[in-house]
């Protein structure tokens, strides 16, 4: 459980991990970070190519956000099967943190 604090730690939480994008299904996801911070979130392939970049912002005040992925990439094209990895990536002073989570995209029968 996220506590905003200075202490804070750099952490994402998606759920569910199985998206389904031709249903039309979202994956709802949180993450939280440290005051005075950048804020990456990412879908990389399990190569470590880049698909996307969800969110980029700077942060004055600690706190978690809450937001949705289509299961597309920057091109706006709905992704392949397959496992990929959503990232955060917290920047703060010279230290970067980083937390990974594992997504499934699947296919509709």
């Amino acid at each position: 459980i996220f506590t905003a604090s200075e202490n804070s730690k750099t952490s994402i939480d998606p759920e569910p991990f199985v998206l389904i994008p031709s249903r039309g299904e979202v994956l709802k996801y949180s993450y939280s970070f440290p005051s005075n911070s950048r804020s990456i979130v990412s879908i990389y392939d399990l190569s470590g190519r880049f698909i996307t970049t969800l969110f980029d912002k700077y942060h004055e005040s600690p706190g978690t956000r809450e937001s949705e992925w289509n299961g597309r990439n920057h091109l706006g094209q709905i992704l392949n099967p397959g496992t990929y990895l959503m990232q955060i990536e917290t920047i703060k002073g010279g230290t970067i943190e980083t937390d990974f989570s594992p997504v499934v995209i699947g296919v509709q029968k």
